[in-house]
Order: structure tokens, then sequence, then C-alpha cells
């Protein structure tokens, strides 16, 4: 199984995610956070399952989390945030 790997910037999202969550309501960070885990273990097993965002992005040695992205959000502002993560330009 491949190795996941939590780079910095996906941590901070995910402890602003989880405050966010927390104020909204009780438990809803935690909840949060057991999902996720749910879909990384799942991913771990089975990387193919993750979609292609651009190429590329999925690889099959190891999970990078580089950040964590709200998906009903702008796509173009989405790719301009991948592509700043990981040096696409």
């Amino acid at each position: 199984m491949p190795d996941i790997i939590w780079k910095q910037g996906a941590e901070s999202d995910l402890l602003q995610i989880f405050a966010e969550l927390e104020e909204r309501s009780e438990e809803a960070g935690v909840r949060f956070v057991g999902k996720l885990d749910f879909t990384l273990s799942n991913l771990r097993a089975y990387p193919e399952i993750a979609p292609m965002f651009e190429e590329p992005v999925r690889r099959p040695r190891g999970i990078i989390v580089h950040a964590l992205i709200h998906l009903s959000r702008n796509p173009e502002r989405i790719r301009e945030r991948i592509r700043r993560l990981l040096s696409f330009d």
C-alpha cells in the first residue's frame, strides 16, 4: 500500500477546516476527520480510484496530500491553487 504524506499546507487546511466546523456545530470537525480518514484509507488501498485532476497529479507510488480544497469553489481557482502548490507554471 502507498504511504500517505501530508504537506504542511494540507495540515494547515485541515486545522482551519476542523476549527470552522467545530465553531458551527459540536463534533462536526470530528465527523469530518473521521470521513477523511475513511476516504484516505480507501485511497491508500485502491489508489487507482482517485480521479485524475490534471496530469500528473495522481501517481501510484504514494499519496501526497498537498491541500484540502472545497470542490464547490470555482474550478479555475482550484486549478490555480494546485498549479501553485505543485509548481506547474
